[in-house]
């Protein structure tokens, strides 16, 4: 019986998550499974008078996703995998792709942060445990495998 079928790994250029996407894809190749990966581009806010505009913030954060993602392709090119790059805010768009792609198991790095940072603010992993319909790995920012 298989399980796991499709992963989708939430990634974002950090190191957590570019550690979640091997682990993703060593899972993916023993599994025989297909992986696809979720990059949010967040709506930029933006400060106009400080000369900085949405619009290229949203761009910037654009052109990074695609080539992360192109060079994930390029590095394992025998793993069946798809990209979803999404404009908007991240939880909304992580659960429409979830219900869009139905994974079997959605995949994403933690973020180490001090305790002060841990204490008063809502981390996105939390916000996706409360809201999640797939089951969820996380993986710690050091973990060795």
């Amino acid at each position: 019986m298989e399980i796991i079928k499709n992963i989708l790994v939430g990634i974002d250029g950090s190191e957590s998550a570019l550690n979640a996407v091997n682990y993703a894809i060593k899972l993916a190749k023993e599994l025989n499974a297909k992986l696809e990966l979720i990059y949010v581009i967040r709506y930029a806010i933006g400060n106009i008078d400080g000369g900085v505009f949405p619009y290229e913030l949203e761009q910037f954060e654009k052109e990074n996703a695609i080539k992360l993602v192109k060079n994930i392709k390029k590095n394992h090119p025998e793993i069946k995998m798809k990209d979803i790059e999404l404009v908007g805010q991240p939880l909304e768009e992580i659960n429409n792709a979830i219900d869009y792609w139905q994974p079997d198991l959605f995949v994403i790095g933690h973020h180490t942060h001090n305790f002060l940072e841990n204490l008063f603010a809502v981390s996105l992993e939390k916000k996706i445990l409360n809201n999640l319909k797939v089951p969820l790995l996380i993986l710690p920012q050091d973990y060795n495998f």
